[in-house]
């Protein structure tokens, strides 16, 4: 879906106009919509799946303004093939969580004798690519609270040669890790429902994964939030799934535009935010109570923009993707980020 905004604002001729992709992301459709407005641009918006976003910009490059993977941002600076070609800088907007194999939960194979993510643990695990941000994340995750590393896992990447965002990602991969790439005649699913996976999780596109009488989910309402919730009273990271990208040339051109887009973007979450506190009565018995339980476990602003307040979780998924192989030279997260914006 393709949409035009900001017409009615009294926008004038000079204004710039982005090429901006985005999810369906509550947190930037105030801005979608029009209510917020980046100074002196126009906004032209492509929504869509991140499965098929992500793709296009690797491919394609056609857009301004746009969100992209973490993991496979610090892939494409460390493949100097790739960062001629995408000239790319990011903005510290966080747009999304990496909980995909949370909210879509992971499915398991009824003789797998998985019964938490503590048994995973010398199993055959199904994901949709292996360097994606959320996998990379949940491998974290098992570190953190299961002492399961990577080595002990043997992978399996289901996203077809035509659908992966990580062609030549896993080349390096560290000593120990076992990966199995599928070549498009068989399906992550496929595998699963005969047993010879013993659990994955999809993403509803390329690489997706069904329940069935061989197959069924893993957590149950409440165990995301509890899972969530121990990482980060562990660690005090909520995982980052998703940043804000600009096209370099821009940056060039318009020094001023990289703040302009990260106040735009600030304020559009602040708006979000404002919105679901005032249609949460129209469900919740008690709004006050369920929003002070979430702010007790992931804090007041759980999608907190800035450099500052993500170092941590940025030096945690750099030291990760390094260790693992999947970049060649560690990454030095803050000349990730537009110059202008490094303060913040």
């Amino acid at each position: 879906m393709a949409c035009l905004c900001g017409h009615s604002i009294g926008l004038s001729e000079d204004n710039m106009r982005l090429k901006c992709a985005f999810s369906n992301n509550p947190r930037v459709q105030p801005l979608a919509d029009g209510t917020i407005q980046i100074e002196g641009a126009e906004c032209e918006w492509q929504r869509g799946s991140p499965a098929n976003l992500h793709l296009r910009h690797l491919n394609d490059d056609t857009f301004d303004v746009f969100e992209f993977s973490l993991s496979n941002f610090l892939i494409v600076r460390d493949r100097q093939e790739r960062r001629q070609r995408l000239r790319w800088q990011a903005i510290p907007i966080f747009l999304s969580k990496a909980t995909m194999w949370l909210h879509l939960n992971i499915y398991v194979h009824v003789d797998s004798g998985i019964h938490s993510l503590a048994d995973l643990k010398g199993k055959r695990f199904g994901v949709p690519d292996y360097q994606m941000t959320a996998a990379v994340w949940m491998r974290i995750v098992l570190r953190q609270l299961y002492g399961i590393t990577p080595q002990d896992i043997d992978w399996v990447n289901g996203r077809p040669p035509s659908h992966t965002h990580g062609q030549g990602a896993t080349d390096y991969l560290a000593q120990g890790i076992r990966l199995r790439r599928l070549d498009g005649r068989e399906s992550l699913n496929d595998l699963l429902q005969r047993g010879e996976v013993d659990a994955a999780y999809g993403d509803n596109d390329s690489a997706d994964v069904r329940p069935s009488a061989s197959v069924r989910p893993l957590f149950v309402p409440g165990d995301a939030t509890e899972i969530l919730g121990a990482f980060r009273a562990k660690t005090g990271i909520t995982p980052v799934n998703h940043v804000l990208m600009m096209q370099e040339r821009l940056i060039e051109q318009y020094p001023d535009l990289p703040m302009k887009v990260f106040h735009a973007f600030e304020q559009s979450k602040q708006e979000a935010y404002r919105r679901a506190r005032q249609a949460a009565g129209g469900y919740l018995l008690f709004p006050h109570d369920h929003f002070a339980k979430v702010a007790a476990l992931f804090g007041e602003d759980p999608y907190p923009s800035g450099i500052a307040a993500n170092r941590l979780m940025l030096k945690m998924v750099a030291e990760e993707v390094y260790s693992e192989g999947l970049v060649r030279e560690p990454p030095d997260t803050e000349s990730l980020f537009a110059e202008a914006t490094r303060g913040t």
